[in-house]
């Protein structure tokens, strides 16, 4: 009963075009009822229309839904209800004959709500697009004004960041309308990534689909390539990384290490604080927490500049000199280069496990998902044993093999499913903890928790006496944050990273399909909330994490060349000094 009201209790998030499809086709199934059982009719005419009607129907709906650009989100979402009109017509051939009435009926009832519910299950489990918004086929100006009509009103976390919408309306409808005079859709992109960026939620992105204008979208968000990238040490100094052998830059002095003081004419310093780390096309790189994103600026600032850009550093000499240097590309493969070693993952495999030394041993949970089947029946009752057991045996075969420290690895887990991270977590706990879906209620202005869709962290235990590492990193996201927020909890637990988590654990399900349906907005709808109905994870305005680091790892000259020159994985090295006692 309960994983009904749960499925219940998330139906009244699905958009009203969605919800008026699904009721006509089931509700329609009165109508040939009724006359051909209590009025009993044997008009065969009339038997046909009934039938024959809702295919009509769903003919005139699609011509007012179809999706354009896109047209699979289409089929994908409304198809279901196409395979139910030809159910219904089919009972309509065999009704015009006159024969086993009673029984086509039943079936064909069967039938339909069976795959009406299928459907809506599908919606529901997939969980990216609960409430749909189709603007495929408005102009730029007003699918970006639709959009953001829909983010005010469905947004969960609307009122707890302290967004202001007119004045993003001020800024975005203009923009997009400049991009549409200039028929110039890869602009319209990234007008609608920058809106993006500023609910600083990592939840809450653009996602291109259409292949004609990703590659250009993507280069314009990242900027030029000048042959190097920067970032900044702990020590405040910006130096240059990645810098390509044989380039201008390399030519002209700047290589490794090198030192940067000014950015096309700009103090360094100044010229970082006013970069927008904005996403290029997903989650990856959203930076909702301001102390991430401050490391990463210097990253993306080296993208930013003309055809020709000038850079001030210190000489090998130790004298200050400005070169300028000619763009050589688009900056999106060297941006991705530089920013993987702060959101890589080092394992795909779920419960990977290994020693590291004679007593130190690894698990890696790369994300929260372990089988596909399975994996939906475990939501629904909130329990997985599989992963249970799998985690057991790892960390026994583990212990067998001298283990007495270990390193969790969380980096760039990129979420799933709050079961699974309840099975990791509960193995390490010292209490019980719940935590909770949630909606806002605009009357009272408060988040309300749900009645059905709680999780539980079980006070298991049996490994709370292990000196555990969390290794995290700004990739460590959603679901991945909801368990590092967990684990950071119990005391033999010591979280570690050059920065801390993604920032980001509340529920997806919002969807708006943009003008052209070459790419989307996603963002979400359903709120993580504590015991205390507070959002659980993600920061408001003032971009604090609520899971700090115990342990920073220093990001110096040590670190930078291990890591962009050698390949090798300085963090996991530091937590295995750190549990031997060394660091």
């Amino acid at each position: 009963m309960t994983v009904i009201l749960k499925i219940v209790e998330m139906l009244r998030l699905i958009d009203s075009t969605t919800t008026y499809i699904a009721w006509f086709t089931i509700g329609w199934i009165i109508v040939p009822v009724f006359f051909a059982i209590i009025k009993k009719t044997e008009n065969k005419v009339i038997s046909k229309i009934l039938m024959f009607f809702p295919m009509v129907h769903f003919i005139v709906f699609y011509i007012i839904n179809y999706t354009k650009g896109d047209m699979m989100k289409g089929i994908d979402r409304y198809g279901i209800y196409f395979v139910v009109t030809l159910i219904y017509c089919l009972g309509a051939i065999t009704l015009s004959r006159g024969k086993k009435i009673v029984r086509t009926l039943i079936a064909n009832s069967v039938l339909s709500v069976l795959l009406v519910c299928v459907s809506i299950a599908i919606i529901l489990i997939d969980g990216m697009s609960f409430h749909f918004a189709n603007l495929s086929r408005m102009s730029y100006s007003d699918s970006m004004a639709a959009m953001i009509d829909e983010v005010e009103e469905n947004y969960i976390l609307r009122g707890y960041k302290g967004v202001d919408f007119d004045e993003l309306r001020a800024v975005y409808i203009p923009m997009a309308a400049e991009a549409e005079k200039n028929n110039d859709e890869a602009a319209f992109a990234c007008a609608v990534a920058n809106f993006c960026y500023e609910f600083h939620d990592g939840h809450f992105y653009i996602r291109i689909t259409g292949e004609d204008i990703k590659d250009d979208a993507l280069n314009r968000i990242a900027g030029n390539d000048y042959g190097f990238s920067m970032i900044r040490l702990d020590s405040g100094e910006v130096i240059a990384i990645l810098t390509e052998e044989g380039s201008e830059a390399s030519t002209k002095g700047i290589h490794n290490g090198t030192v940067i003081t000014a950015w096309d004419g700009v103090e360094i310093n100044e010229a970082i604080k006013g970069v927008r780390c904005v996403s290029s096309g997903g989650a990856i790189r959203a930076y909702p927490i301001a102390s991430n994103e401050e490391v990463a600026k210097p990253i993306f600032l080296a993208g930013q500049g003309g055809d020709t850009v000038n850079a001030t550093f210190i000489d090998d000499n130790g004298k200050e000199q400005t070169i300028s240097v000619s763009c050589i590309g688009g900056y999106f493969d060297r941006l991705n280069e530089a920013t993987w070693a702060l959101t890589h993952k080092r394992c795909e495999e779920f419960g990977y496990a290994t020693m590291l030394d004679d007593h130190c041993g690894y698990i890696c949970i790369p994300r929260e998902s372990y089988d596909a089947v399975l994996d939906c029946s475990a939501s629904l009752n909130d329990d997985y044993p599989e992963v249970r057991e799998l985690l057991i045996s790892r960390i026994e075969g583990l212990k067998a093999q001298g283990m007495e420290r270990l390193v969790i690895d969380l980096r760039d887990n990129d979420g799933g499913l709050d079961c699974i991270n309840e099975e990791v977590a509960a193995l390490f706990a010292d209490r019980e903890t719940k935590i909770y879906a949630g909606f806002y209620d605009d009357a009272s202005g408060r988040f309300v928790k749900s009645k059905y869709w709680e999780w539980k962290v079980n006070h298991d235990g049996r490994y709370s006496d292990i000196p555990v590492v969390v290794l995290v990193n700004a990739g460590c996201a959603s679901s991945g944050d909801v368990l590092a927020h967990h684990l950071s909890q119990y005391p033999n637990v010591t979280m570690m990273g050059f920065t801390t988590t993604w920032g980001s654990g509340q529920c997806m399900g919002g969807e708006c399909l943009m003008s052209g349906g070459h790419f989307a907005v996603r963002y979400p709808v359903i709120a993580t909330l504590d015991s205390d109905s507070n959002v659980f994870i993600d920061a408001g305005a003032d971009r604090v994490t609520s899971i700090p680091l115990d342990v920073k790892i220093p990001l110096d000259y040590a670190a930078v060349t291990a890591m962009y020159e050698r390949g090798e994985d300085y963090e996991l090295a530091y937590a295995v000094d750190y549990l031997n006692g060394v660091a």
